[in-house]
C-alpha cells in the first residue's frame, strides 16, 4: 500500500487552499472562494478519517476560521444568484458583500501565511490500517447517515448531506484496491447528496433572507421559497431510495 497516503492527500489539498486564497487575494474571482472551501471540507474530513481508524486526536479545527469568513461572502454570493430576486435587495445583498470582501482583504495575508504553517505540521501514520477497518468505517458511517435521512426533519437532512459528502471525499482518497473492497455506490450517493444540496440552498436562503437586517424584507419571495422548499424537502423523502 502506498506509503503516507492521507499525508499526501491532506498536503495537496492545504497547497491548493494557500494557492487559492492567494489568487483571491489578486483577481476577488468567486470560483476560489468556492475551491478552497471545498479543500478544507476534505481535509476536515480526512483528519475525521484518520481519527476514527487510529484513535488519535486529529484536528483541523484552526481552519475553522478562514472557513467561516469566506463562508459568510459565498452565502451572499449564492442567493444573489437566485432568479427573480427584488433588485432593492439585490443592492443591499452586493453591499453588504463588497464589505465582507474589504474586510476580509484585510486578513487575507495571514490566512496564507498560517495554511503554509499549518500544513508544515501535518503528520499521520505512513499506512492506513487493515481493509476490514477500513470497510467497517464506511459501514458505520453509511448507517449513521441512514439514521439521520430517517429522521425526517431538516436538521437531520442537512447532516445527512455533510455526512454523505464526507463519505465521497475519503473515498476518493483510497487507494485504487480498498475503493473495490468497499463497493461504494458513488455514483447513487453523489446524485443523492446534489439533490439535498438543491433543498439547503432553497432552506439557507429563507434563513438568510428571514433574519438578515434588510431595510425592507422581501416577505413575498421568502413566502414563495417556503414553498419550493416543501416540495424539495417532501420530495426527497418520496423519491429517494434508502442507502
Amino acid at each position: 500500500m502506498k506509503e503516507d497516503l492521507l499525508y499526501h492527500h491532506v498536503s495537496d489539498h492545504l497547497k491548493s487552499v494557500k494557492k487559492h486564497l492567494c489568487a483571491y487575494s489578486k483577481n476577488g474571482k468567486p470560483k476560489h472562494l468556492h475551491l478552497l472551501r471545498l479543500g478544507i471540507k476534505i481535509v476536515n474530513a480526512l483528519f475525521s478519517f484518520a481519527e476514527d481508524l487510529y484513535n488519535e486526536p486529529y484536528s483541523a479545527i484552526e481552519l475553522k476560521s478562514v472557513y467561516q469568513k469566506t463562508g459568510e461572502i459565498r452565502e451572499i454570493q449564492i442567493i444573489g444568484s437566485f432568479k427573480h430576486l427584488p433588485k432593492r435587495l439585490l443592492r443591499e445583498l452586493k453591499k453588504k458583500e463588497n464589505l465582507l470582501k474589504k474586510q476580509f482583504q484585510k486578513i487575507l495575508p495571514q490566512y496564507i501565511e498560517f495554511i503554509g504553517v499549518f500544513r508544515e505540521g501535518v503528520a499521520f501514520p505512513p499506512y492506513l490500517p487493515d481493509k476490514d477497518v477500513v470497510k467497517s468505517y464506511f459501514e458505520k458511517e453509511l448507517t449513521k447517515a441512514s439514521q439521520d435521512f430517517q429522521n425526517k426533519n431538516r436538521e437531520g437532512l442537512h447532516q445527512f448531506r455533510k455526512s454523505l459528502k464526507k463519505i465521497l471525499f475519503i473515498y476518493d482518497a483510497l487507494p485504487k484496491k480498498i475503493r473495490k473492497e468497499v463497493n461504494l455506490d458513488k455514483r447513487y450517493i453523489n446524485e443523492l447528496q446534489e439533490k439535498v444540496g438543491n433543498w439547503h440552498d432553497t432552506y439557507s436562503s429563507i434563513e438568510f433572507l428571514s433574519y438578515q437586517n434588510c431595510k425592507q424584507k422581501p416577505l413575498e419571495y421568502i413566502s414563495k421559497l417556503r414553498r419550493k422548499e416543501l416540495r424539495q424537502f417532501n420530495a426527497l423523502f418520496t423519491n429517494c431510495k434508502p442507502l
